[in-house]
Formats: C-alpha cells, sequence, structure tokens
C-alpha cells in the first residue's frame, strides 16, 4: 500500500508563532498577509494574487514548531500559469528580461521603488 506523502502546509495547526517573525505581517496587521493566512488559502487549494504579498524570507518556517512550508514560489509559478499576477510583478518580470534589474533602465532621477515593489 503506497500513501501520497503529506505536504508541509497541511501540518499547519494555524498556532500563529509564525506571525510574530512575518514582515509582511508586521507591515500590514492583516491576518490574509500573514503564513498563517497563506496556510489557510493554500488548505482550502485556493490561489489568490495576495501569494504576491510574501517577501520569501522563510522566517515562518524557522519559527514553525511543524516546519511547515508554504512554498510560496511554487505558489507563484501555479498563479502566473493561471496568469493571475499584479501589474507591478508583470512590469518586474519585464525589466529583469529586458535590463537584468526589477527597476527597469537607469535614468538620473527617475523614481520607480514606490510604483514597484518585491514580492
Amino acid at each position: 500500500m503506497t500513501t501520497e506523502p503529506m505536504n508541509t502546509y497541511e501540518k499547519c495547526s494555524q498556532c500563529g508563532f509564525c506571525k510574530a517573525v512575518c514582515p509582511m505581517y508586521k507591515a500590514l496587521l492583516s491576518e490574509t498577509e500573514s503564513p498563517r493566512g497563506f496556510a489557510i488559502l493554500i488548505k482550502k487549494n485556493k490561489l489568490d494574487s495576495v501569494h504576491y504579498d510574501c517577501s520569501i524570507c522563510d522566517a515562518c518556517k524557522e519559527v514553525c514548531p511543524a516546519r511547515v512550508d508554504l512554498e510560496m514560489k511554487k505558489r507563484r509559478a501555479e498563479l502566473v500559469k493561471k496568469g493571475i499576477e499584479t501589474e507591478p510583478n508583470k512590469k518586474m518580470m519585464k525589466n529583469l528580461r529586458e535590463f537584468g534589474n526589477p527597476f527597469g533602465k537607469y535614468e538620473k532621477g527617475k523614481k520607480v521603488v514606490g510604483e514597484l515593489y518585491c514580492c
């Protein structure tokens, strides 16, 4: 008898330890943009552009008692395949391909940081 290995996000007990170290949760104070919120969405098999809000720092994984890995890069790849992208993400990817950096062609005095942000 063979069994499928359990995805680590399925081991999430929603304890909330992850929220204490998540930079996005600390900045936004939104459960939806917390690792626990992402785990809930993933468990419900819901892909959403909110997955782009993760900074992919893996701090949540480091403090998690179950070592849950939300595999956010994998989630984002799935989003892209389904055509779900944010406008800043599309622009950053275009700039990476064209100029080798997410901000595009360097022009003195040009401000793009407020317009483009990572993750």
